[in-house]
């Protein structure tokens, strides 16, 4: 069955091969978690939103992932609080961070740390082109 996003790009709403790739996806506005969630469907992937901090530890606690993609502000526990939270809890998880804040004095200081910087609007083919340099 092929159904169409609301930018008329079809993707595939058979649930993803069994051997795909488990990525988090948060962000506190649920129109973006839900268009990554369709687009990196659409490469393959496995992919879980969150709308915030909490809700994405409680996810992490009942799944695995591969790699986590998270919103750098957010309202309570920002992005980078949790990308934090995330690696202590599963070391060497990749992380990519999204800001629509390309000038935030927090960018170098997250490059540094081995965390990809992505600036909103993001294009998917960089998210895809990182997933699979990071987990194959």
């Amino acid at each position: 069955m092929r159904l169409y996003a609301e930018d008329g790009v079809g993707y595939d709403s058979r649930p993803p091969m069994k051997d795909a790739r488990r990525i988090l996806v948060v962000d506190d506005d649920p129109g973006i978690g839900q268009m990554l969630t369709k687009a990196l469907a659409r490469h393959g992937f496995q992919v879980d939103a969150a709308t915030s901090a909490d809700e994405a530890l409680e996810k992490s606690d009942a799944a695995s992932y591969d790699a986590a993609l998270v919103d750098l502000v957010m309202p309570g526990r920002d992005g980078a609080d949790l990308a934090g939270t995330l690696r202590r809890r599963f070391p060497g998880l990749p992380i990519g961070l999204l800001t629509g804040y390309a000038h935030s004095p927090l960018i170098p200081i997250i490059e540094k740390s081995g965390m990809a910087v992505f600036k909103k609007p993001v294009l998917i083919q960089e998210l895809v082109e990182f997933l699979q340099r990071e987990i194959g």
